[in-house]
């Protein structure tokens, strides 16, 4: 995370963190998932500008596009916009905005102005989901770290609202503890966005930084109406680099369990399909496109049309 892509007191008064219960005993019937919305990250494509992202995705028949803020700005905002609408595809959502915490030499203040920026940005190109990421604990006790960002949330979630952005917290694995963010389990997500109390504040579920938890089938029908947008990906192991990801159904990641049981808790947002991968992908994106959404049809046994 840098400068391109992150990005006082705060008077309001926020309710006591509710008492989270994970329903364990009762599984939603998982029925095939129809009708899913498809969008695939900008990050899978990391070498092809925007343009060439969007005339492939219309021509895969993808739904959306998952947005990466360094590679809008390659473009511009507004006709970034432009030419997502017309080629008649939607913005899943855009990352990120956060490093609440004083990371890559952004103060709390800095974070604040860049994550209304990005709120701005969002609303202009009609993403209704902000990727947000905590940042780092940077030195602070974990109860510092925990007030920056509860703070943060609280000073930028009527602002958002304003704007009908939601702003989604991403937990990622501990491995990322020490680069991206302290917020680390999806528990800790929970309680936070509980305790901001504000429909402005949703959840990032992405498989790939949630693999390690435990009984994460059962955290779905509790997490689905908080969850503003679901980031597929498969691995064969838990994380060991940023490039860990795989092609969907390639890895052990129970997938097609997550998107059935989303589907079947009544989610209905996007299914943003994120692989960034140092191998197994083709040198060809136009195949790895193409691939992707093959794979997550197959994996929730739908008809896939060409």
């Amino acid at each position: 995370m840098n400068k391109s892509s992150l990005p006082q007191g705060v008077g309001r008064v926020i309710p006591p963190v509710p008492q989270v219960k994970v329903v364990q005993s009762v599984q939603p019937k998982l029925t095939p998932a129809t009708n899913l919305r498809l969008s695939l990250s900008q990050l899978t494509t990391l070498r092809w500008s925007l343009t060439d992202e969007v005339n492939h995705l219309r021509l895969a028949r993808y739904d959306g596009i998952g947005l990466w803020r360094p590679k809008v700005a390659d473009l511009g905002v507004q006709q970034s916009a432009k030419l997502i609408r017309n080629a008649g595809l939607q913005v899943s959502s855009l990352s990120f905005a956060g490093g609440f915490t004083g990371m890559n030499d952004f103060s709390y203040a800095d974070a604040i102005a860049d994550a209304r920026d990005a709120i701005v940005d969002a609303a202009t190109l009609g993403a209704r989901n902000l990727i947000v990421v905590s940042g780092t604990r940077n030195g602070h006790t974990v109860k510092h770290s925990r007030r920056c960002l509860r703070n943060a949330l609280a000073e930028l979630a009527d602002f958002a609202a304003t704007n009908k952005v939601r702003l989604c917290l991403l937990p990622m694995h501990q491995y990322f503890a020490k680069t991206w963010t302290y917020l680390n389990t999806l528990e800790e997500a929970v309680e936070l966005i509980g305790y901001g109390g504000h429909p402005a504040l949703g959840l990032a579920f992405d498989t790939y930084q949630l693999m390690s938890e435990e009984r994460l089938i059962d955290w779905i029908p509790t997490v689905a109406e908080m969850t503003g947008i679901v980031q597929i990906a498969d691995a064969k192991r838990p994380p060991r680099s940023r490039f860990d990801r795989c092609m969907p159904g390639e890895g052990g990641i129970s997938l097609n369990e997550i998107i059935r049981s989303f589907h079947a808790s009544g989610f209905d947002g996007y299914y943003d399909i994120q692989v960034c991968s140092a191998t197994g992908l083709s040198d060809d994106y136009s195949e790895t496109v193409s691939k992707c959404r093959e794979a997550v049809l197959r994996l929730t046994e739908q008809t896939i049309t060409i």
